[in-house]
């Protein structure tokens, strides 16, 4: 049985008394009234038998039945509930706090048709009933959070601090493509809760800006929490794809079901964008292959099925699979004949086989489907705004690896509104990625053309010049649209690694700067102003011991040893891209110089070079088999890389050399932990070497809440329960504490 709270208990049995309008008032009698006492000290049970008397009496007033419908739902018992409160639901007037009561009885009991609609029926009666919430939340449960919106915008007017609430409707928002809605609902909610921002980047994923999605959501992946894992990858791996970085898309989906279809589909466009098409095509093929073949169950989805379909046909027919690709093609038009690039894709396929008039015929279907298409199927929000719709639908396929469609598509929007620019410049961006430079340019110059000013068009054409090393030209545009708009983040981030790249990094740093005010978590301004990092206030005057050092080496070019001091000083200030010469000197100079070594593969890491950067760590761990910080790094960059086991076995050696800190001890434990899933065989004696560490990193720092939400997470999977529960509590006492003294530093 269901246990709950006296108070809220009272609670309910007091909302299931509140008369509808259509009922006249009713005076509690004696025996309800001590009911409601005995809910109030905890006694549901005496409440239910006292209730239980009264309701049987020859004229029992219908609040006490109410009241007993409440309780015994309240209590777990919603089948009683059902038959006690069906009288109250069937009268003519019925009483809507029946009907809402029935109506949660019905849902506990799986009968999800009726519960519907006592609760419709309920707020037919009473407008502000609290059916509208638990009808919205179920249609939500269900999958339908669009069609859940309306019952549950319609509550959360009236009841904003109703959080749950108005984080469901704000879901209903964003599968509706309404993000100011969506803004709305989640405004004065805290913006550290996960699902906040989950729903943040989702945002900005429908308002064009996936660079804003990547920096919202890239901490939320770090360690997502298990019921929004799937979303907040889903998300990520979207952004990523909309922004060209298809392998930044796969590590996100890689790490997900790989038996959900429509997260196998994802990766195989993610494996497409990055050139992979044969692991797409395997991907797909558990999927599909059997479609030919087999009836799909009655529950599949059609919508998902064509869609597979279609993607695993263009991708045989793009390694000159075609003869194979064929069947696919003709089985995803067969799903969905009214869908344009189908049969775009079948005409291609049909025609590379030679059946002309076949291939006729499909063609002649996609040209009828494009030019009808129907602007009654968009969201409320694409009605408004008809090119954006197009504009995002494109870049969303050329995200997929279809680039071609992405531009015939915005070329047919470039003809619907002339004088709209954006489908233009959305064109240059897709030609650029695909390295057609010349294209990129002449489509971002026709967008300029209709609005000279606007300073997304500005900043394209400033990034395809700068692709092609025109660096003047480029760094012009970037004015010019900063001029225009001075937040604009894309203008700022590309502006400074320009400057970067011509060594004028006093000014990329004052870009870089103002993109972390505008959007303090954006990864790429972080990560480009930690390369160029001025040196520390703290030093009395860095500059000078730098020139000395560089002075040093332009007497004595050939000694090693010179180089070597010139790329540590700029690695202790943190001028990463700066160190990389002179350690490289050194290194060509003296190969077997392993302090030479250490110093650069550090820098590379630091560079986004891991590659190199795993090299040179490697030939320092041999060169000094002693040293810890060269096995803690090479360990670093392989937990990076995902070789869990491997960089167990450096991070232990590390360890084993030295008196670890938490964080050394933090990550030898994540090593271990990554391994147990990577090696199912070794599970619980690599877990168990994980919960070691991770207890000897919150036995260091017991305050470390990531060591202990870590010791957490082993505990759980090493089956004992209640010390997971435990050490989760305690996490999460320390996670509100660093909360806390976030948005309230200490003095």
């Amino acid at each position: 049985m269901m246990k709950a709270s006296g108070k809220r208990l009272g609670i309910v049995a007091l909302l299931a008394l509140i008369g509808a309008s259509a009922a006249p008032a009713q005076e509690p009698p004696l025996a309800l009234r001590e009911a409601m006492a005995l809910v109030e000290q905890g006694d549901p049970a005496g409440a239910i038998a006292v209730l239980e008397n009264l309701v049987a009496e020859a004229e029992a007033p219908d609040i006490a039945t109410a009241a007993l419908g409440a309780l015994l739902l309240e209590t777990g018992n919603a089948e009683r509930a059902l038959n006690v409160l069906a009288p109250l639901a069937e009268r003519d007037p019925p009483d809507p706090a029946a009907l809402f009561n029935a109506g949660r009885a019905a849902e506990a009991l799986g009968r999800l048709q009726d519960a519907a609609s006592l609760y419709q029926r309920s707020i037919e009666l009473e407008p502000r009933s609290p059916a509208l919430r638990a009808l919205g939340m179920m249609i939500g449960r269900l999958g339908s959070a669009g069609d859940a919106y309306e019952y549950l915008r319609q509550w959360t007017a009236t009841n904003p601090n109703d959080q749950d609430a108005r984080l469901a409707a704000a879901w209903g928002a964003i599968a509706l493509g309404r993000p100011p809605d969506a803004e709305t609902l989640i405004e004065g909610l805290d913006p550290q809760e996960p699902q906040v921002q989950l729903l943040r980047g989702r945002i900005l994923l429908l308002r064009d800006d996936p660079w804003g999605a990547l920096a919202e959501l890239q901490p939320l992946a770090e360690e997502p929490p298990a019921p929004l894992e799937r979303g907040i990858r889903s998300a990520l791996a979207t952004a990523y794809l909309l922004v060209g970085e298809a392998d930044g898309a796969i590590q996100q989906l890689e790490s997900l079901s790989p038996e959900d279809p429509e997260l196998a589909g994802r990766l195989a466009r993610a494996y497409y964008q990055a050139g992979r098409t044969r692991d797409a095509i395997a991907t797909l093929a558990p999927f599909v292959e059997p479609l030919t073949t087999v009836e799909p169950p009655a529950d599949a989805s059609t919508d998902l099925a064509r869609e597979l379909a279609y993607d695993y046909g263009r991708f045989l027919h793009a390694i000159e699979e075609t003869e194979r690709a064929l069947p696919f093609l003709r089985l995803a038009a067969d799903l969905d004949p009214d869908l344009a690039e189908t049969f775009r894709a079948l005409g291609q396929v049909l025609s590379a086989l030679g059946r002309r008039d076949e291939a006729r015929e499909a063609v002649q279907r996609y040209q009828e489907l494009a030019a009808a298409a129907d602007p009654l199927d968009m969201p409320q929000g694409d009605l408004e705004d008809p090119t954006g719709r197009e504009v995002r639908t494109a870049l969303e396929r050329a995200g997929s690896g279809d680039a071609d469609g992405a531009l015939e598509a915005l070329s047919r929007e470039q003809r619907r509104a002339p004088t709209d620019p954006r489908p233009a410049i959305a064109a240059s961006s897709v030609l650029l990625h695909a390295g057609r430079n010349e294209e990129a340019l002449a489509a971002v110059e026709q967008g300029l053309v209709t609005s000279p000013g606007n300073p997304d068009g500005l900043y394209q054409r400033g990034a395809v010049l700068m692709a092609m090393r025109q660096l003047d030209e480029a760094e012009s545009m970037f004015r010019r649209a900063l001029a225009a708009a001075p937040g604009h983040i894309a203008a700022l981030n590309d502006y400074a690694v320009l400057l970067m790249s011509q060594g004028r990094e006093a000014e990329a740093a004052q870009h870089l700067r103002r993109v972390l005010q505008l959007r303090p978590d954006d990864p790429l301004a972080r990560r480009h102003l930690d390369q160029i990092q001025g040196p520390s206030a703290t030093d009395e005057n860095p500059a000078s011991d730098v020139e000395a050092l560089r002075h040093a080496t332009e007497v004595d070019p050939d000694n090693a040893a010179a180089w070597v001091r010139l790329g540590n000083a700029l690695l202790l200030e943190r001028s990463f891209r700066a160190a990389e010469d002179p350690l490289r000197r050194a290194v060509d100079l003296e190969p077997s110089n392993a302090e030479a070594r250490l110093a650069l593969a550090s820098v590379l890491w630091e560079n986004n070079q891991p590659d190199e950067a795993e090299l040179h760590a490697r030939e320092a761990s041999t060169l000094l088999p002693a040293s810890p910080a060269t096995h803690r790094l090479l360990g670093g960059i392989l937990l990076w890389r995902g070789e869990y086991l491997k960089a167990a076995g450096s991070l232990e050696r590390s360890v084993s050399l030295s008196e670890p800190d938490a964080e050394q001890l933090l990550e030898l434990a994540r090593a271990w932990e990554g391994a147990a899933g990577a090696e199912p065989g070794q599970s619980e004696e690599l877990l168990t070497r994980a919960e070691s560490a991770y207890r000897r990193a919150t036995a260091m720092a017991p305050e470390h809440s990531e060591a202990v939400y870590g010791l957490a997470q082993v505990l759980q999977r090493l089956g004992r329960r209640e010390e997971a529960a435990e050490q989760m509590a305690r996490y999460q006492t320390l996670y509100e504490r660093d909360q806390q003294d976030t948005r309230d530093p200490p003095p």
